[in-house]
This record gives structure tokens, C-alpha cells and sequence, in this order.
């Protein structure tokens, strides 16, 4: 409480926001919505509901990227700002102590988003992600998608109708093809990157992998995610 001026009170008021909950509900809501225009799709094609889809799509890829991102900086963040709550009381003193000091003096500022929660568990003395298991591998996979969408350069992509040579093949379309259903509003001649892939089938698959990364890390730590409760209960891509 400040004090300003002859007789006047006035009061500041500080909060913090987990933004990461609100990042996945978007996800799960861009996925919802192309998941409609798919059940409602009977093969009449328009360029206005192409890119309403493809905006549903991409908007969930970068909106499960950044949930991603944002719990790893609450979490490091809540050893400084809130180290007795929910999301890092059950840490050691050490260790809190330890990302406390690592947040302050941003030592982990440029590490990549799968680098800083290898580098928690590191310090926390548990279990690494595998970085070839399934969980890390989709992950990893999702990042490098939006990525290539953040920072999109045009290519020229042989389109097949088929399969396309593993020899030839773009690079998403050998890390994802198998992974999620395609995108119904493409036809044979559209190649799988970015048409194809950017389906309903994506969104929902970035939806489920970022919740199940989410929740194998704070598993490795020893206890549950804190705000299991309200977000969306997808973890199977």
C-alpha cells in the first residue's frame, strides 16, 4: 500500500497467469473445429473452407507447442516465484535451488523446449526422456513441424499418388506418415506436406502428444500433473 497525494490511498496489485492451461484448451478448441469441418465435409471443395480448416490445424500445432513451452518456464519460474505450491513443492530444497538460481541468471534462456525439461530431470537427479522413445520422438517431431510452419520457406515437393519413395519422400512425410489420419479435403495429386498432413488427425495427435509428454515428465519427477483437473483428457495420439 502507497501512498500519493494529500488524503489519497491508492493499491497495486500483482498476478501471475499459468498460461500454458489456456494454450491447450486453444489447441484442443482448433481441433474440435476441423474435426467438424471433416464429419461435415461431402466432398464439395471450396478454397474457403480449405483454409478454414488449415487455419484450425496450424493454429493447434502452435498452440500445443507453446503449452509445451510455457509449463516448462512456469515450472522453472514457480522455483523462484512460488516454490511451496503445487508445481514445484514437492522438489527438494536442492534442486529448487538449483533451477531457482539457473531461471534468475538465464542459464537455460536458449536451450530448446525438450532441452530445459531434460536439464529439470537432470538436476533433479531422475530419469532422462529417452530421446528414441515414442513419447519424446512425437514430441520432438511436433516441434520441428512448427517450426517449418513458424518459419516457412517454399519448396518445391514431388506430390505422388501414392506413397511416395522413401528415397524421395519430403522429411515430414517420413517422420509422420502413419501417425494420424490425412486430410480429407485434399485430393491424390496434393503432396503430404503441408496438404495432406494438415489434417484433423494432426491437430488432435499434437493435442494428445503434448499432454502425454506433459505427463510422463512430472510422472519421472514422482508425482502428477497440478492442473490435470481442467485441461483437456487426451493423451492417446
Amino acid at each position: 500500500m502507497e501512498m500519493r497525494g494529500e488524503g489519497r490511498i491508492s493499491a497495486r496489485l500483482s498476478t501471475r497467469t499459468y498460461l500454458s492451461i489456456s494454450h491447450i484448451f486453444a489447441a484442443d478448441f482448433f481441433s474440435q473445429n476441423c474435426a467438424q469441418i471433416e464429419k461435415m465435409y461431402h466432398g464439395i471443395f471450396s478454397d474457403e473452407l480449405f483454409n478454414e480448416h488449415r487455419s484450425y490445424v496450424i493454429g493447434a500445432i502452435f498452440s500445443a507447442v507453446s503449452f509445451l513451452e510455457a509449463t516448462i518456464n512456469e515450472f522453472l519460474a514457480d522455483t523462484v516465484d512460488h516454490p511451496e505450491g503445487e508445481v514445484v513443492g514437492n522438489l527438494d530444497p536442492t534442486t529448487k535451488t538449483i533451477l531457482a538460481d539457473m531461471w534468475k541468471n538465464n542459464v537455460v534462456r536458449t536451450f530448446s523446449i525438450t532441452n530445459k525439461f531434460q536439464v529439470v530431470l537432470a538436476v533433479a537427479r531422475k530419469n532422462l526422456f529417452d530421446s528414441a522413445a515414442p513419447t519424446y520422438q512425437a514430441v520432438d517431431d511436433l516441434i520441428e513441424l512448427r517450426n517449418a510452419l513458424v518459419h516457412y520457406k517454399p519448396e518445391w515437393i514431388e506430390s505422388s499418388q501414392g506413397t511416395q519413395d522413401q528415397k524421395t519422400a519430403h522429411k515430414f512425410e517420413k517422420r509422420l506418415r502413419g501417425k494420424f489420419p490425412l486430410n480429407p479435403l485434399t485430393s491424390l495429386g496434393n503432396p503430404f506436406y503441408p496438404d495432406k498432413c494438415l489434417s484433423h488427425g494432426c491437430a488432435e495427435w499434437a493435442v494428445a502428444s503434448s499432454l502425454k509428454f506433459i505427463d510422463e515428465f512430472f510422472s519421472k519427477l514422482g508425482y502428477s500433473y497440478p492442473f490435470v483437473h481442467i485441461r483437456p483428457l487426451k493423451t492417446e495420439p
